[in-house]
Order: C-alpha cells, then structure tokens, then sequence
C-alpha cells in the first residue's frame, strides 16, 4: 500500500483512528477478507484440538459431534451436521464476495511512486525484539522440547530424574507397569502407520501437485473469461469444506457400490483420492502464484521457434519457477503429514497412520506415546522440508508460491 495515501490524510489533520477507518481498511478489505474466510475454515473443520482439550470437560463442537454419531448409532445425524457445515462454510464465501464485488478496483501498486515509512521505535526497538522472539521461541521451540520430555515420563506432572524414562520408546511393553505395547521404535503399529503417512503425503503431493499445476496454467492463460473464473473456483472450493464434512461426503459416496461409483471404503486409494482432491487449493494457488510472474512472451518465443508444449513446461517454464513448482508439492506434503480430521472417518486398522494412532493413545490415556507420534511427526516434517530446501531451493517457510 502507497503510504502517500496516509500522508496526504495526516497533512490534512485526520485522526490516525479516521485514517485507518476510511483509508487502510477500505484499500485492504480483500486480504483482511481473505483472513477471516480462510482461518473459519480452517476453525470449523479443526478435531484434533476440540477433541483433545475438550473431551476432558465435555465440550463439544460440530467435528466432535460428528465424529461421535457417524461411529455410533445415529449416523444420519452427523450427515445433517456436515449439511450445516458445509452451508456455513459456502454462507461465509457469498458474504465475501458480496462485500468485494461491491467495489471492482483495490489497486495499491500504480505507476505513481510508493515510498515506505519507516517508524523509529527508539528505545522500544529492544523491547519489541525481545517480546517477538520470547513469543516465536515459545510456539515454535517449545513445544518440541515438550513432546520429548513429556514421552520419557513416568507419571504425568513429576518432573523428577528418577521418573524418566526411555521404556516409551526403546521399551518391549511390560504389561501392569507401563503398557501393553512396545516403545515407538519397536511397536510395529507405529512403524506401519509412519509408512502410510509417508505414502500417503507422497502420493497426495505428487497427484494435488501435478493436477494443481496443470490447473494454474489453464487459469492463468485463459485469465478473464469465464472458464477461467470457474476453474479458478472450482479448485479453491475444497478448501472452503471443513474437513470432517469432507470426509463424511466420501464416506457416504464410497462405504458401497453404487451402480459405476465402486465401494472404495478401507481402501488406501480412497484416502489419496480424498487427500489429492483436498490438497488442490495448496497446489493451485502456488501453481497460480507463479504463473502470473512469468510472462507470456517467454512461452510464445518457445511457440514461435517450433517447441512443443511439453518441452516448453520442462524446458522453460518449471525452470524458471523451479521453487515455485515445488513449494505447489510440499504444501500437499506437509499437510497429508500430519492430517487428521480429514481421514479419522476413512481409516481402517490396514490403513492406520501416525495421525489416527496419535488419537487413539490420547483416548487411552497413553499421552507419552502420543507426545512421541507428535514429536515423529514434526521431525519428519522438518526432515522433509530442510532437504528439499537444500537440494532445490523450495521451502514451506517461504509460503504459498515459493
């Protein structure tokens, strides 16, 4: 945003309280729009977190309800809710794009100069520097030092070295002290259900990935018309669908045949068709993201000297976005990776992963099995995404687009 636009307010006199009213929040309305419609959806399609803290204290929310009726008696009931779901979730977009349609242009970036303002914080510089990294060491460091201290205790809450424990995890499962299972690294549930996520997120990310990625550059060259808006929309619809809902429309499509529609139920492949389908948005939208940076001469240069279409994909456009392209498969990755709403109604003991085992120890009791899955999970995750950085350049970090 031209901060000229509020220096020309502040040299008139206007209140910093009218200018952020009438001059910030109007120039910004689609991103702060975006915000809210993208973190709803992300709040009503969470279970882990309700389902985790507020099973303790009975709270309930949609996903919770939902998950109790479709694995109990009344599965007709959990339908209906993820009916209201999905009709809150598609209330929400029509409220935002009524809002946003309502005023055609938000462009900030002119030809006119765009200077930034910097505000010198003084003596506050310190302070500031300190609060932002207490308060990114606290959601980001933290927890990793506190999934692995809480998987080698003995008893909840004793801090003391003698209640620590490796048991948990190189343990064969003494039955009456500890528990009846084996420690992570020999427990051959944990072991196969690490290596169906890992399917899972590899050939979610390769299949969301490549069908994102052909979908951006259809949008992107067919940009202003109309099959460009609806492709454009029919890819970010997914997203908009709290998970569980998600996972209830393909449970009820795919429990039996029905008539071409094949009964794929306890099958690995309904969990990457419902993964892929899922994962589109991340993939497209990073897929989009780099294609408008590239512009149309460089693929008509190709045309113009004879090169096919998919020698000019390989040749020139993936390379030039390389980081780009790859962001497009790392997101669908890193979301499959630790996924759980999405599958808990999908999975079946053949098809376990690290995600469904984390909440079946939780229901137990078992939290230091349950610490450890959480600990695997983000060391795979990092694992994955440090390796990728230093082998291509891509990395989750950079956001959606590379």
């Amino acid at each position: 945003m031209d901060a000229n636009l509020e220096e020309a307010a502040v040299i008139l006199k206007t209140s910093r309280l009218k200018i952020m009213w009438k001059i910030t929040i109007p120039m910004v309305l689609p991103a702060i729009l975006s915000t809210f419609l993208l973190t709803f959806s992300s709040s009503m399609s969470a279970f882990a977190v309700p389902s985790f803290l507020g099973l303790p204290v009975r709270y309930q929310v949609l996903t919770t309800q939902m998950f109790r009726t479709l694995n109990g008696l009344n599965p007709g009931y959990g339908y209906v809710l993820a009916l209201l779901m999905i009709l809150l979730s598609v209330l929400i977009l029509a409220i935002n794009q009524r809002l946003i349609g309502g005023r055609r242009s938000y462009a900030t970036v002119t030809g006119k100069s765009s200077n930034i303002s910097l505000v010198n914080l003084g003596r506050g510089r310190s302070i500031c520097s300190v609060i932002m990294l207490v308060f990114v060491a606290s959601i980001s460091i933290v927890p990793l030092i506190s999934f692995a201290v809480e998987s080698l205790i003995l008893e909840p809450g004793n801090y003391h070295w003698s209640n620590f424990t490796a048991e948990f995890w190189i343990g064969d499962g003494v039955v009456g002290r500890l528990s009846s299972e084996p420690g992570i690294v020999r427990n051959q549930n944990i072991l196969v259900g690490l290596w169906n996520s890992l399917k899972l997120s590899v050939a979610c990310a390769l299949l969301a990935g490549t069908i994102g990625f052909l979908g951006a550059y259809a949008i992107v060259r067919l940009r202003g018309s109309k099959a460009s808006e609806l492709l454009n929309n029919l890819t970010f619809f997914p997203y908009l669908i709290p998970n569980m809902a998600f996972g209830a429309i393909f449970l009820s499509m795919f429990a039996v045949r029905r008539g071409p529609i094949p009964a794929l139920y306890g099958t690995f492949a309904l969990l990457v068709l419902i993964g892929t389908v899922k994962y589109l948005p991340f993939a497209s939208r990073a897929g989009i993201s780099s294609m408008l940076q590239l512009s149309n001469e460089i693929e008509e240069a190709g045309t113009m000297l004879g090169i096919g279409w998919f020698k000019r994909m390989t040749r020139i456009l993936i390379p030039i976005q390389k980081s780009s392209f790859i962001s497009g498969y790392l997101l669908p990755f890193t979301s499959g990776m630790r996924e759980l709403s999405l599958f808990v109604l999908l999975v079946t003991p053949s098809t376990r992963m690290l995600t469904t085992l984390l909440f079946q120890y939780n229901e137990k009791g078992w939290n230091q099995y349950a610490n450890a899955i959480n600990l695997i999970i983000i060391l795979v995750v990092l694992a994955c995404n440090f390796a990728i950085n230093r082998l291509t350049g891509a990395s989750i970090d950079k956001g959606i687009g590379g």
